[in-house]
């Protein structure tokens, strides 16, 4: 994702990583990987499960596209390729 961060920008996307680890992990592994976005703490793994990215202790890594309105226009476990999500942001209604 990080090495796609600037197309997914100029197709008007806001990234964002989401994972239950500490703060402290969260800053290590941006710094570790030099990430370009923000990484946010998912305490108690609350995102994970109005997401349904993960049971129980286990969040399984899931990409979503959310539209400007709030719909989940995209949603792929694992790393999809860029191209399907940036398929899925150019089809946001609107769009030109």
């Amino acid at each position: 994702m990080n090495a796609a961060y600037g197309r997914l920008q100029e197709a008007g996307a806001i990234v964002y990583g989401v994972n239950p680890a500490s703060d402290a992990s969260h800053k290590r592994y941006a710094e570790k990987l030099k990430l370009s976005f923000p990484l946010i703490v998912d305490a108690g793994s609350r995102i994970a499960r109005a997401y349904q990215s993960g049971w129980a202790a286990v969040v399984r890594r899931t990409v979503y596209v959310v539209s400007p309105d709030g719909r989940i226009a995209f949603s792929k476990r694992g790393s999809p390729p860029v191209e399907e999500i940036l398929d899925a942001i150019t089809q946001w209604p609107g769009r030109v």
